[in-house]
């Protein structure tokens, strides 16, 4: 188990001590990037180019100091093993049954490369494909739910994920998620065990937004505006197409999906 946090927040750490001992699970601190201290070496990570042709912002600091942070314990991941990792960041809260949950998927590494743990929107469909023994069920979200604040990937899939992505196109949380663009297996567990923490104000989206605002007028260009479009139909005609591909090998690989329960459900 690993948690992401910065060196400076105590505070967020001391409240994570606290969550971990709540579910009785250990865990490591890994020592995140702080965005100010960003260097010229870790700025080169980011492919600037392809960012502008598909039109996005540029990359917020808060951004690129948690990518960072996570591909390099993805690399000790993969230098150093085990054979997978649960990744969590220190604005999390866990379900009483994450234990349980981590334990079963430990023992079915055979299944997936990425299980997210958490779910940002739970009206999106969900393609159940099988039943844990806890209850909980693994599946696909059509076609995506970003968030990074809790996953499990297996040392293989960090592997191919590092090799794949040796540039930063995109943030963290949607890198991981893009099984489209990455070839990861990637699935959700239904009801989700880690959530944000509400009370708790993102560090990395205070940065981003604030960064944002300031490049609002150029996003408003023309040439801008079709970049972004056609880089949203050639995304939307790739992930349909992805997304029943898989769904296909599911049923052939599970048969038909087992009961999904509703969320909250098996929350204690």
């Amino acid at each position: 188990m690993v948690l992401i946090s910065l060196e400076r927040a105590k505070a967020r750490r001391e409240r994570m001590a606290a969550e971990f001992a709540r579910v009785g699970i250990g865990y490591e601190v890994w020592p995140a990037v702080d965005a100010r201290t960003l260097t010229d070496e870790d700025r080169g990570l980011v492919d600037h180019g392809a960012r502008r042709r598909l039109g996005l912002y540029p990359i917020p600091d808060g951004s690129l100091a948690n990518t960072l942070s996570q591909r390099a314990a993805m690399r000790d991941l993969v230098d150093n093993g085990p054979g997978m990792m649960a990744v969590f960041e220190d604005d999390s809260t866990f379900d009483p049954a994450l234990p349980e949950v981590l334990s079963e998927l430990e023992a079915r590494d055979d299944l997936f490369d990425v299980v997210v743990l958490q779910r940002r929107n739970l009206r999106r469909r969900f393609a159940a494909c099988t039943s844990l023994p806890s209850g909980h069920v693994l599946g696909r979200v059509r076609f995506s739910d970003y968030g990074s604040n809790g996953y499990v990937i297996t040392r293989a899939a960090a592997r191919r994920f590092l090799e794949r992505t040796p540039r930063m196109v995109r943030e963290i949380d949607q890198a991981l998620s893009r099984f489209w663009d990455n070839g990861l297996n990637v699935l959700y567990v239904h009801p989700p065990v880690v959530s944000h923490d509400q009370a708790l104000r993102s560090q990395i989206e205070e940065t981003r937004y604030a960064e944002r605002a300031g490049h609002r007028p150029a996003r408003r260009k023309p040439a801008v505006f079709v970049r972004r479009l056609a880089a949203g139909v050639a995304r939307d005609v790739r992930r349909r197409i992805i997304f029943r591909r898989l769904l296909r090998a599911d049923r052939e690989k599970f048969g038909g999906p087992p009961p999904c329960p509703p969320a909250g459900e098996l929350r204690g």
